[in-house]
């Protein structure tokens, strides 16, 4: 039986994990286990973070761990500490310079596209905290709204400052208001959108595997150098180029998305669960 602590783990992972296993919470006793998977969580969720140090604390060496650090929130104590317990240590960027780490993205459990019929905005950008990619928000959302006033661009974050908020708006972005978050199946396309550390280490967000299951197609600004050979034809240099492929591709969505997942499924293999699954089950023969 294997235990996995995770506050992100999703059933199609859980049903091709093809192992014994049991899902753990904050109190489960965890004893009869014969492995421990951890989708690491960060010290902010004190809890969760105090709870899976007590099952390290409890079952090193004496049945194999593997850890999945999500957000990178793993010290270099923490780090130096678990390999010397033999611990499996995963992380979702290609070069980190951790190396005590495997690569493993984040992976993408669907391969079925929605209907791509007529949506509500051009191109839109959803974002829990806007501050961690505001450089690129406003070099492809900002600017772009404000150069091609023809397409509507719309955004939605729950942190903004007001005179932000005021300034997008005078440029033409059209704030989505209300608290729930909204999904991509308004939106004809959105931007892979990071920070420039995020480009560099080779990081790919899943939400954008998210977008494409909607029917959203993402857009590649070319600084994310590591996955042009999955984004062929939808690389961005300059918002002319953008502004082609949103003119251009908002009616035939549908083929470039599976045509996107076909070339993942032939150079990024990786990113399929069913390479995930299978890795990490190894860890525990």
């Amino acid at each position: 039986m294997i235990g996995i602590f995770s506050k992100a783990m999703d059933e199609v992972f859980l049903e091709k994990f093809n192992m014994p296993y049991e899902m753990l919470d904050v109190g489960s006793d965890a004893e009869k286990m014969d492995g421990l998977f951890l989708d690491w969580v960060p010290p902010s969720l004190e809890k969760d973070f105090l709870y899976q140090a007590q099952l390290i604390e409890k079952h090193v060496r004496k049945i194999p761990i593997v850890i999945f650090d999500r957000h990178f929130s793993l010290t270099h104590k923490e780090v130096s500490w678990m390999r010397k317990h033999r611990v499996f240590l995963f992380e979702p960027a290609i070069m980190t310079n951790r190396s005590e780490f495997i690569y493993l993205p984040e992976w993408c459990s669907y391969y079925s596209v929605l209907d791509t019929d007529e949506r509500s905005y051009d191109v839109i950008d959803i974002s829990q905290n806007l501050e961690f990619k505001i450089e690129g928000f406003e070099k492809w959302y900002k600017e772009y709204a404000r150069l091609f006033p023809d397409k509507k661009v719309a955004y939605y974050t729950k942190n903004i400052v007001d005179f932000k908020r005021e300034e997008y708006k005078k440029n033409g972005l059209i704030f989505i208001e209300g608290k729930v978050l909204p999904d991509y199946t308004c939106s004809n396309f959105t931007v892979i959108n990071g920070s420039r550390n995020i480009y560099e280490v080779g990081y790919f967000n899943p939400v954008y595997f998210i977008a494409m299951n909607q029917g959203c197609v993402p857009l590649l600004p070319d600084e994310h150098r590591f996955f042009h050979v999955l984004f062929k034809n939808l690389i961005m240099k300059d918002l002319k180029e953008m502004d082609y492929y949103v003119s251009l591709y908002g009616k035939v969505r549908g083929p470039i998305i599976e045509e996107i997942f076909e070339r993942m499924k032939k150079y990024f293999p990786e990113f399929t669960v069913e390479y995930a699954t299978d890795i990490i089950r190894k860890c525990y023969e």
